[in-house]
């Protein structure tokens, strides 16, 4: 009797250190296959959004470090373990440090890439210079309206600059409408009790800088009496 309670204590014993052996492999397979499940998807996420930025014309010059060692030992891993799912746990080379971590790195890479890329596009496009002549302007009462509608535009504009757009190319096209807005607000820069040639240098000077010429005698007095002078910029061609 006690010899046979023993032996069903062994089997017990035995069978439980099968199934803790199995479960312990299935553990180490989920594990694993969360490694390379997060890997992944990071890795397609920016994957699709380099393509977006490329196919909406955003230049994006990335290209992986080392990345046809690291896509030889992807297709050895795959190999091995279509020969042997056992071989995700003990591959051919470490695959921490010699896969996971530098296919992470390689993401990060990508990503700083395209956000920069993404900003470099946005400062490029809305080029709007110096602050400068808007805080002069809006000194100035009858400007105030004007200068608050350049303003909305160049914030929104640098809002869409400060984060990665899922959809490049409509965003892009925000950006050409607030551009355009931008542009307009400048061109319909007026006021009724100032004169024309005043309204058409601080324009220019706003833009690419006021022509030497356009710095008449009347502009110099209106830009004097309010201590203005200093603050636009004059092209001498």
């Amino acid at each position: 009797m006690l010899l046979e309670r023993a032996s069903r204590l062994a089997a017990k014993i035995t069978e439980y250190q099968k199934l803790k052996a199995t479960a312990d492999e299935a553990e180490q397979f989920q594990s694993r296959a969360n490694q390379l499940t997060t890997v992944s998807d990071k890795l397609s996420r920016t994957r699709i959004s380099l393509k977006n930025m490329r196919e909406a014309g955003v230049t994006v010059d990335f290209v992986p470090a080392d990345g046809m060692t690291l896509a030889d030992r992807a297709k050895a891993l795959r190999a091995a373990i279509s020969n042997n799912p056992s071989a995700v746990n003990d591959p051919p080379f470490n695959i921490k440090h010699e896969f996971l971590d530098r296919v992470a790195a390689i993401n990060s890479a990508a990503e700083r890439t395209i956000t920069a890329s993404w900003k470099s596009y946005v400062r490029r496009r809305a080029d709007f210079g110096s602050s400068d002549v808007l805080d002069a302007l809006n000194a100035i009462p009858q400007f105030r309206p004007s200068v608050s509608k350049i303003r909305q535009c160049r914030n929104a504009v640098e809002a869409l600059g400060n984060s990665l757009p899922v959809d490049p190319k409509a965003t892009i096209s925000s950006l050409n409408t607030l551009v355009a807005e931008h542009e307009k607000s400048w061109s319909d820069l007026s006021a009724e009790d100032i004169s024309s040639d005043v309204v058409k240098f601080i324009r220019d000077a706003a833009s690419d800088g006021a022509s030497l010429t356009s710095f008449s005698e009347e502009v110099k007095k209106w830009l004097d009496a309010r201590n203005l002078t200093a603050a636009f910029r004059i092209r001498l061609k």
